[in-house]
């Protein structure tokens, strides 16, 4: 069944809209009644599976999806929510109540119980990340031209210490702007649990507060405000070379076809591997 028959369904004669496609379809849902409905379409059982654990092991944190209907039509996967608001971080720059807000929901889900979250024993401790991050140049490097990295950015890597990191705890790891969804009265949702794990929460924090920089530098301070909690200049500064190589993998993996677009984060890992 395809995602957009499954959100006509879902709609009951509504109107639908889709708000983003990628591995997973997200779409709007207008209902006759006049209220709306958010619909995710997985890509793959196995995502929805994830976040299904996720958002169930972490049932009473303030802040997460409120979940209407996880249901299977043929072979698709789909989570059917409440809708969460019109904005996101991303669309809000410079929007320091919002940036505050959104840092404290961060610090709520690193104090909150990690037990059932996964099945890592340990999750990423600091021997684990520090060797990701030299294996994660190494298998970087074979995408360098394709991406204009310049070999320096490769020869600096090798020479980076890895900074030592707190204990594991439950992580979304990937809390871009635009997973913190706001609505009309300031509150934060914070969405895409596909990816949470055990880590330590200078992973969350450091990702955070590196993609809010790429859309407004003024808001995080008052990101750090919220979350009550900041990291040194030289922790940051290697985290950000990390989580920019990670993206830029991620990216070079799974596309075809040229990669211009992504030059402002191999801006990024340059100017953060010194």
């Amino acid at each position: 069944m395809q995602p957009r028959d499954i959100a006509n369904a879902l709609a009951e004669d509504g109107n639908v809209h889709e708000i983003s496609r990628g591995p997973n379809h997200i779409y709007r849902l207008y209902h006759p009644s006049g209220e709306s409905t958010v619909l995710k379409v997985y890509g793959s059982p196995t995502y929805q599976r994830r976040e299904r654990r996720a958002l169930e092991t972490l049932a009473d944190l303030e802040g997460l999806p409120i979940v209407l209907e996880w249901g299977v039509s043929g072979e698709t996967t789909w989570l059917h929510m409440e809708d969460a608001g019109r904005w996101t971080l991303g669309s809000l720059p410079g929007d320091e109540a919002s940036a505050r807000a959104v840092g404290a929901m961060l610090r709520r889900l690193h104090e909150h119980d990690p037990s059932g979250l996964s099945n890592l024993q340990g999750g990423m401790d600091s021997s684990w990340l520090a060797g990701d991050f030299t294996a994660t140049f190494s298998r970087l490097q074979r995408y360098r031209r394709r991406l204009r990295i310049p070999e320096s950015a490769f020869v600096k890597a090798a020479d980076v210490a890895f900074p030592v990191a707190g204990e594991p705890r439950a992580a979304h790891t990937r809390p871009d702007p635009d997973a913190f969804v706001i609505d009309d009265d300031g509150r934060v949702t914070l969405t895409g649990w596909t990816w949470a794990t055990l880590a330590p929460p200078v992973w969350d924090y450091t990702y955070a507060f590196w993609m809010l920089s790429r859309h407004s530098g003024a808001a995080t301070g008052a990101f750090a405000e919220g979350y009550g909690a900041s990291v040194t200049p030289e922790t940051l500064r290697i985290w950000t070379a990390y989580h920019a190589a990670s993206y830029l993998l991620r990216q070079a993996e799974t596309r075809d076809g040229r990669l211009e677009d992504l030059q402002p984060v191999v801006d990024d890992l340059v100017a953060s591997i010194k």
